[in-house]
């Protein structure tokens, strides 16, 4: 049976999407997720290459751990196949065609009717083939991708805290155009790159760089690249008919510019560019971009637009129950709900670059992005190592160069060992690639590379696997006096938390034995919400720490954890792995951090089941003053701290069943508890 790629009918937002990648008629993109057949393995046969086992019709995006990842017997990695066949009509004769893929763990080898057409190290970023040449116009075509996510020396990353799953599990495309065309070929880019040389509230001055590729030659070449605001006026526009080594620049200045300003007004204009021969138009790529400016000062934080900003982070996998890594862009839509409601302005997007509608939507809701490459769990000091993360650095770099919302490129992740020379190398390529950005890294340990990048983030947990909550910030405040010229932000800090293992009360004289604990199967959520009230307490006061990223967002798979009350699960997320259910911490930073709405939530209050008759009431809210309620009777008013929160030690529960009532003009919040 001959299968046709579905010229697909998309839902409003992800049209737009799609049309925010390229124009509507000059190129044709045509998505090719549908129906292929999935093998868990790979043959080789009379110098061919088989996908072997029983197949399986799968949908992309797709990931062959889907189902094992929080399995304890491991989740699998090695080799998957998949195979599609592809019609390819009469009116292809003359044009070009490219597959693109957004994403396969962790190398990919791609063939078109059984010849290699190139293969591609590193599970994070785009990458695209021309496959004209190995096709048969007017004939079925078979395409097969053969993954594999074991671990290889010559591939970052080696391992880690998280799980590297295998699959095509992010949106793939074909792409057919014009001989000649801006190329898709310029490290899996648009082959757009637009350089913010000057940005202020006067002007804007851009130069833009663009990529072409051609069958035979540029004559009759040129290219224009114009400006529309949001309401499709044209405000900027300049002609190039110089291609110089495949590539055309154009200059373009625009007065009194409206600044792209964080989510207070995320300001997008649409950027065209367009192609044309003799003429005519024969290739056309549209993006939305922002224009702004920002600094970090080692005393005052960061400033966009300048204008100081606080940035209020979180980190967030890839990695959602159920489907592991195999996002849809419903999935990252209801993660960019939950940042929102939470009140971040931040995302580090760890540790890995992430699929690309996340920098888009970032875009549009207004987040500053720290940004970073694969480089964690260890390095392997080998040419080709080296080389694999400089080629996924430029990848990264250059597939996202234009969004707005990245002002951080990050270059490592708790790597412990001699690691000078390569962490050198990568902050040059960084800077040589895009000047306009901070290189960044985060860091458990103080080492000699760690003042290599233009800032610098901690790793750390305080309270959790050693020491007390509150000494977060006498150590940020002794590295600040002996390296007072270095950017410092805290890329990391919290602590597990369990839904269903709990404590009365949980104080800094509760925090002995923290190591312990931390690694054994007793997280209770009251330790993680104090973790993060006194944590957080710290990051508050200290405008010199120029952003914080709590970790994590979300619970998320790990194989190497065997603790808390799930096996192969990193518990320190504020919300599960499922998004269904928000921890107590969530709602403290809600009530600090997110004042648009209201808020009240009463903690503990899965703690239903209890074996003290005496314990803490804990109330976040956004609310001056809350009232207590204990079986009905007023126990007394409080006035919230500084940190949105209210506290009522000591207080003394009835055997059986108590009802807590919470009151505030955010509203109400209740729980009931039985003391056994």
């Amino acid at each position: 049976m001959i299968r046709y790629m579905k010229r697909l009918v998309f839902l409003p937002l992800i049209a737009a999407f799609l049309f925010s990648m390229n124009g509507a008629d000059a190129r044709e993109v045509l998505s090719i997720n549908e129906e292929w057949t999935f093998t868990p393995s790979r043959s080789v046969s009379s110098g061919r290459f088989f996908g072997g086992g029983a197949g399986q019709t799968v949908d992309l995006p797709h990931t062959w751990n889907a189902s094992d990842f929080m399995d304890n017997a491991g989740y699998r990695r090695g080799y998957g196949t998949y195979t599609k066949q592809l019609d390819i009509p009469d009116e292809y004769r003359g044009k070009r065609v490219f597959l693109k893929f957004e994403g396969a763990g962790s190398m990919a080898t791609v063939l078109v009717n059984n010849q290699i057409v190139g293969e591609h190290k590193g599970a994070y970023n785009s990458f695209v083939f021309e496959i004209t040449r190995n096709l048969r116009i007017g004939a079925t075509n078979t395409v097969t991708v053969i993954c594999n996510n074991e671990q290889r020396f010559d591939l970052a990353p080696q391992g880690g805290d998280f799980n590297i799953y295998g699959g095509l599990y992010r949106d793939a495309w074909m792409i057919v155009t014009e001989p000649e065309c801006i190329s898709p070929l310029y490290f899996g880019s648009n082959g757009v790159l637009i350089h913010q040389n000057l940005v202020n509230d006067r002007r804007a001055e851009l130069s833009v760089d663009v990529y072409l590729s051609s069958t035979d030659d540029f004559t009759g070449c040129e290219v224009s690249f114009s400006l529309e605001d949001a309401s499709g006026n044209i405000v900027a526009q300049k002609l190039s008919s110089a291609v110089n080594n495949s590539r055309a620049t154009c200059f373009v200045g625009l007065d009194n510019p409206h600044l792209w300003n964080g989510k207070q007004d995320p300001y997008l204009y649409k950027a065209v560019t367009v192609l044309k021969k003799d003429g005519k138009e024969v290739d056309r790529v549209e993006e939305m971009i922002g224009l702004r400016y920002f600094w970090v000062d080692a005393d005052k934080g960061f400033f966009l637009n300048g204008k100081h900003l606080k940035l209020q982070g979180v980190c967030r996998h890839q990695d959602w129950a159920e489907i592991a890594s195999a996002l849809t862009v419903e999935n990252h839509l209801a993660d960019y709900d939950l940042f929102d409601e939470i009140g971040a302005n931040a995302l580090r997007l760890a540790h890995y670059p992430q699929a690309k509608f996340m920098f888009q939507e970032a875009d549009r809701r207004g987040y500053i992005v720290w940004e970073e490459i694969p480089f964690v769990g260890g390095y392997v000091d080998i040419p080709d190592f080296d080389e694999n993360l400089r080629t996924q650095l430029r990848e990264m770099i250059i597939q996202n160069y234009n969004h707005p919302s990245i002002c951080f490129w990050g270059l490592q992740n708790e790597v412990h060992a001699e690691i000078d020379r390569i962490i050198g190398d990568l902050n040059d390529i960084a800077h040589e690639l895009d000047p306009g950005r901070l290189t960044t890294s985060a860091s458990d340990q103080e080492h000699t590379y760690f003042h290599i990048p233009d800032s610098q983030g901690w790793n750390k947990y305080f309270g959790w696997y050693y020491d007390t909550a509150p000494e977060l910030g006498p150590f940020l405040d002794e590295f600040h006096a002996n390296f007072p010229n270095d950017r410092i932000a805290v890329s990391e800090y919290g602590g597990g938390g369990s839904l269903v293992q709990h404590v009365a009360s949980y104080t800094a004289a509760d925090e002995e034995g923290v190591r312990a604990t931390s690694r054994g199967r007793f997280h209770p959520e009251e330790k993680q919400t104090y973790i993060h009230y006194e944590e957080w307490k710290a990051i508050a006061e200290r405008d010199y720490v120029w952003g914080s990223f709590l970790w994590n967002m979300f619970d998320f798979a790990s194989s190497m954890r065997k603790e808390g009350d799930t096996d192969n699960q990193n518990d320190k997320g504020l919300v599960t792995r499922d998004r269904k259910t928000r921890k107590d911490a969530f709602y403290f930073y809600k009530a600090n951090w997110n004042k648009d709405v209201s808020t009240i939530h009463l903690c503990s209050k899965n703690y239903t089941e209890r074996e003290e008759d005496t314990t803490e009431i804990v109330v976040f809210s956004t609310a001056p003053s809350v009232k207590l309620y204990l079986n009905g009777k007023l126990v007394g008013t409080q006035k919230t701290d500084a940190y949105a929160t209210v506290r009522w030690p000591g207080v003394k529960l009835q055997s059986g069943e108590n009802t807590v009532v919470v009151k505030s003009a955010a509203g109400e919040d209740s729980a009931v508890w039985t003391v056994k």
